[in-house]
């Protein structure tokens, strides 16, 4: 989990670094990055209804002899309290969304890196991979152990970016006194452009791989350490471009606490299951985004949201189905052109005793006439993954026609339940049901094929 840290420093605005105050950053896990600032940026007789600042600029304390400069960007003030001794008299408090540890953005166009490196939870068991090699000798008097920095492991994602699996050690200790060795090694994932891009532009790529990962242990990822390298912070060292590593917090609050770490017999396959096709992976997710990013979307938010209710999980499967049928299937009666020559015939044909809402209604089914139905799209799906999917139900027809049956009823909120309506423990399975073929279109998308996926079954049952 995310350390807490608290920092005691000077803080000022990019345009005005006369005027600076005391205050103290703080982040938590829970709460986010905040700034208690011992002052005011405005003037009382501005304060009412003045912007809040985009950028603010600090310099805080680290030990007796270090600081660092810190940029803090989208900044929220929350709370103030004026004085009428004026402006180093008031307090005001900030909500901070990014905090950039390390180094001075002036500007939000400034804000670019060439490098960022992201700790992902779960990543260092999902990857298992290590530098320790530990030789006992038979007869225990001997214990030979050796540290080796795994190499890199690099995957292209594009011409402007490339993806790697990175080791670092962020502990060594060795005390002859206490007589004892340690050595703690992380897994990043570091995404590294061919030119400095914006913050926004990287940040995009962090969430895909956050939301890819997520599929594939199939619990809530989240990045709990970043650190970036920026030409503003670039310095000579021996006569070398030194780049000092930037310190990121970025919109991170109200973390879960969820288990330091995963079993991998619990994650529905690793890097090892596909270390000679990890590229081609991740290839397929990025180049897929545009679009399949509204289902990953629709996946993401069921697993991000464990206080969902059983209804809403249903639904949103059902919706995340129906979105990847009508972007990969043709899903159409009629092409939207060739549909147009009869919409307007079938408007007008309406009769006039139907107005008001009722009208309406007609209307807006019309207009979207030329699409297939809910239940022709999961015959569609169901019929290209039966060699996995029938694995989890006992017949086809009837699955569908109560999964149809419970979306129109929820959706439609019918006076009169059908007998094909799933509610309580039923409808707990079917919502799991859909969701595994969700799933199951995913790992296909990614590049699996249907002999994998089904040995993927019953890990993703337990899920």
């Amino acid at each position: 989990m995310i350390e807490r840290f608290e920092y005691s420093g000077m803080w000022w605005l990019p345009d005005k670094d006369k005027e600076q105050f005391p205050g103290t950053l703080r982040f938590d896990p829970n709460e986010g990055t905040v700034l208690d600032l011992k002052g005011s940026f405005q003037k009382i007789e501005d304060a009412y209804g003045a912007p809040d600042p985009e950028i603010i600029l600090g310099h805080v304390s680290l030990g007796k002899s270090v600081g660092k400069n810190v940029t803090l960007y989208k900044c929220r003030r929350i709370k103030s309290n004026s004085s009428s001794l004026g402006q180093s008299a008031s307090t005001s408090l900030f909500n901070i969304y990014d905090a950039f540890i390390g180094v001075h953005f002036k500007e939000k166009e400034d804000i670019r890196f060439r490098k960022l490196s992201i700790h992902y939870s779960y990543l260092d068991e999902w990857v298992n991979i290590h530098g320790l090699n530990i030789q006992p000798s038979l007869d225990g008097k001997e214990i030979v152990i050796k540290y080796s920095k795994p190499e890199s492991i690099c995957a292209n994602i594009g011409e402007n970016y490339k993806v790697s699996i990175d080791f670092e050690t962020i502990d060594r200790t060795f005390s002859t006194i206490k007589k004892g060795i340690s050595v703690k090694e992380r897994t990043y994932i570091t995404i590294e452009a061919s030119e400095e891009k914006s913050y926004d532009e990287f940040f995009g790529i962090v969430h895909q791989i956050q939301k890819s990962l997520s599929l594939w242990v199939m619990e809530p990822v989240y990045p709990l350490t970043i650190k970036g390298l920026t030409e503003s912070n670039k310095e000579k060292r021996k006569g070398e471009d030194y780049y000092p590593p930037v310190e990121i917090y970025h919109g991170l609050r109200d973390i879960p606490k969820v288990p330091e770490r995963l079993p991998v017999p619990d994650m529905v396959f690793t890097f090892k299951n596909i270390s000679g096709k990890f590229e081609g992976f991740l290839k397929n997710w990025f180049e897929k985004i545009d679009l399949l990013e509204p289902v990953y979307d629709m996946y993401s938010e069921s697993l991000y949201s464990p206080f969902m209710s059983l209804e809403n999980k249903f639904l949103n499967a059902i919706h995340a189905l129906e979105s990847y049928h009508r972007r990969t299937y043709c899903g159409e009666y009629l092409g939207v052109a060739d549909y147009k020559k009869i919409r307007g015939a079938l408007v007008a044909a309406i009769p006039d005793v139907v107005k008001g809402p009722f009208k309406d209604s007609l209307k807006s089914r019309i207009e979207f006439g030329y699409e297939v139905s809910l239940r022709s799209r999961l015959k569609e799906i169901i019929e290209a993954h039966r060699v996995v999917f029938t694995e989890l139900i006992e017949g086809k027809k009837s699955f569908t026609n109560t999964a149809v049956d419970t979306r129109n009823y929820y959706v439609h909120r019918l006076k009169e339940r059908k007998e094909t309506v799933a509610v309580g423990n039923n409808l707990f399975l079917l919502t799991q049901q859909l969701r595994i073929l969700l799933e199951i279109c995913l790992l296909a998308e990614l590049g699996f094929g249907p002999s994998e996926i089904k040995s993927f079954l019953p890990i993703m049952r337990k899920k």
